[in-house]
């Protein structure tokens, strides 16, 4: 019995040493590693945000500094005549000349002949920076070097001038052709040259112009010429004038001369073209006739006294009054002709003024330094022999 108790007892411990070196003998299970735990996919990494940049604000350029113009503070004197010239430069030459320079303009008016005496007095400080001249004026004036040569770096339309208006001093600004005035209500058949004056049925009804003059000395020459003689030998042109009277009148103006030809008084008298076609366009019963021996060219001329201190400003003016407007403002209002070749006018006005190469080829140039030479003599002659 105790024998049994016994090996119960040993097999129990067997058992339990067995099932103790069973477990202490299998392998320890490896653990799963655990799963990742399940995330939402990270949101892309954003780039910065490049900075968002403000427009620019407009970077102003600086406002241009005006360039002071060469007139200011300074004003140029201008010796013309007045009536419609003066209302002409007025309108259309100084504002543009204002604006160009910034010079203040003062007008002088009065005669040509006021002036050229001036300038030659004031010959070393002269008061006046351009004048306006006759031809033989300006002529005169350039020999005696009373005036300045034109300059035509300063005066660039001088290029474009006639030879006419570039040669005689200074710089010629309109040209106007001196033929015969005649009263359309009293001669019926027009006279074609300058000898038609001395025809009988006029006797007593030819008008001249005082001398000197522009249309006096004109007519006085022109009857030298076509009586055999010229500037050189004017006793022809003295003669025929006597034969002429008695003369109804000696014209002095253009008030004067249209009344005496309204009147009757005057049917034929040497006249510059524009003052023709101005009384015509008003009315008055008169021609322009020309000559076939041709016409006397009178040209007015801006010129600049020697020795003015304001010579760059006379030079912008010339070439301003030498331009398109002015020459085309003188041309409708005075019907007086450009001397630019390159100034445009409308087929009205060209036809009733030497405008264009050959009209102004065929105008007469006379030999005015001659004239000047002897005007003293013939005026003491004229007195004597045609006004007593």
């Amino acid at each position: 019995m105790k024998k049994q108790k016994f090996q119960a007892s040993l097999y129990i411990l067997l058992a339990i040493v067995l099932l103790v070196g069973m477990v202490g003998c299998t392998p320890a299970a490896t653990p799963e590693p655990a799963a990742p735990a399940t995330q939402a996919p990270a949101a892309p990494v954003e780039e910065p945000a490049a900075p968002v940049e403000e427009p620019a604000a407009p970077v102003e350029e600086p406002a241009p500094v005006e360039q002071p113009k060469i007139g200011e503070g300074r004003t140029l004197v201008v010796g013309i005549w007045g009536a419609e010239q003066e209302e002409i430069v007025r309108e259309y030459l100084i504002p543009e000349f204002t604006k160009l320079t910034g010079a203040d303009v003062e007008l002088i008016l009065g005669g040509s002949s006021d002036r050229y005496a001036r300038i030659y007095a004031e010959l070393d400080a002269p008061t006046m920076d351009v004048v306006y001249l006759s031809i033989s004026q300006a002529q005169q004036a350039s020999a005696d070097g009373v005036i300045l040569p034109p300059n035509p770096a300063g005066v660039p339309e001088f290029n474009n001038l006639y030879p006419q208006a570039q040669e005689y001093g200074g710089y010629g600004v309109s040209f106007m052709s001196i033929g015969l005035m005649v009263n359309t209500e009293h001669v019926s058949e027009m006279p074609t040259s300058w000898l038609d004056v001395w025809k009988p049925e006029y006797k007593g009804k030819v008008a001249p112009f005082v001398f000197p003059g522009t249309q006096g000395t004109a007519f006085l020459v022109m009857a030298a010429r076509v009586h055999g003689g010229g500037e050189e030998n004017i006793d022809p042109g003295f003669e025929a004038m006597k034969e002429l009277k008695p003369l109804p009148m000696i014209l002095s103006g253009i008030d004067e001369t249209n009344l005496a030809f309204q009147q009757g008084d005057v049917w034929l008298a040497p006249q510059i073209r524009g003052y023709v076609e101005s009384y015509k366009s008003q009315g008055g019963k008169v021609e322009f006739v020309t000559p076939k021996e041709g016409t006397p060219l009178a040209m007015n001329a801006a010129a600049i006294p020697t020795n003015t201190a304001n010579a760059d400003l006379a030079e912008a003016w010339i070439n301003l009054h030498i331009s398109q407007d002015v020459q085309e403002a003188y041309a409708r209002v005075l019907f007086y002709a450009p001397t630019n070749k390159t100034v445009i006018l409308p087929d009205d006005l060209a036809s009733i003024m030497p405008y264009g190469e050959d009209d102004v080829a065929k105008l007469i140039m006379l030999d005015n330094l001659t004239i000047s030479a002897n005007q003293s003599d013939w005026t003491d002659r004229w007195n004597r022999e045609i006004l007593d």
